[in-house]
């Protein structure tokens, strides 16, 4: 039997079928749900939208605290909103939007967001270019703003929090060891979460900086390879 009690997972580039692509491996979901079944939390660890999050989390059939906005927020039907950040970044989201209009374009998760916003890159220029760029003149602007770049948007984060604080706050209060913990992700922003569980899982395509902080890299691609880990943790096998 697996020592591992709860799954923190990503969305984009984990459960979906690639990297490319919002649909969902309806496969793997099915057996993630097998997973909660035999006692095991499944925790959807994303810089979406939390009320993206939850609805995903609810209709997949998932079991335990859900994370939006990179580690800003969580939701637990039992603990209901639990609030990680201090301040918002709205001002500085409108202060870049207006300022890289040329390079960024708006989302319309920002409608939905608290504390971090995103930006997606406009189409015909390289993500990690513009990145930078953002990085640099946020980070040198506002000293209370981090930058992120999860490949698929630019992400404005208050300083403190990421989603490894989250993480760390969830299994603190669900009082579940790091050795008893698996974090599973695509992105060098799920690096966070790896400092706070024994599991440190990145399916096969993932970003060279996350594989370099895990101690499992899976040979498939996206929702292929984390279809592979659930199946080992349910034969025991991690």
């Amino acid at each position: 039997m697996s020592r591992i009690r709860i799954v923190f997972i990503d969305v984009d580039g984990t459960i979906t079928e690639g990297r490319d692509t919002y649909l969902l491996d309806l496969e793997l979901v099915s057996v993630l749900r097998k997973l909660t079944s035999q006692g095991v939390y499944v925790s959807i660890v994303s810089s979406n939208a939390l009320p993206v999050v939850i609805g995903l989390s609810r209709y997949l059939g998932f079991n335990g605290p859900v994370t939006g906005e990179s580690g800003s927020i969580i939701y637990y039907d039992k603990w209901g909103i639990a609030e990680l950040a201090g301040s918002p970044t709205r001002h500085v989201y409108v202060d870049v939007l207006e300022r890289f209009k040329d390079y960024v374009e708006d989302t319309w998760q920002n409608r939905f967001r608290i504390y971090e916003y995103a930006l997606k890159v406009r189409k015909g220029f390289d993500g990690w270019m513009v990145y930078k760029m953002v990085a640099e003149y946020v980070e040198s602007t506002y000293k209370d703003v981090r930058v992120g770049y999860s490949g698929y948007a630019i992400h404005l984060m208050p300083k403190g929090v990421d989603k490894g604080v989250a993480v760390k706050y969830i299994l603190e209060r669900m009082s579940i060891p790091p050795d008893e913990a698996a974090g599973v992700g695509d992105s060098v922003m799920d690096a966070e979460i790896m400092k706070h569980v024994g599991y440190k899982v990145a399916v096969g395509n993932a970003d060279e900086g996350l594989k370099k902080v895990c101690n499992i890299v899976l040979d498939k691609p996206s929702s292929k390879g984390v279809l592979d880990f659930a199946r080992m943790i349910i034969e025991g096998a991690v």
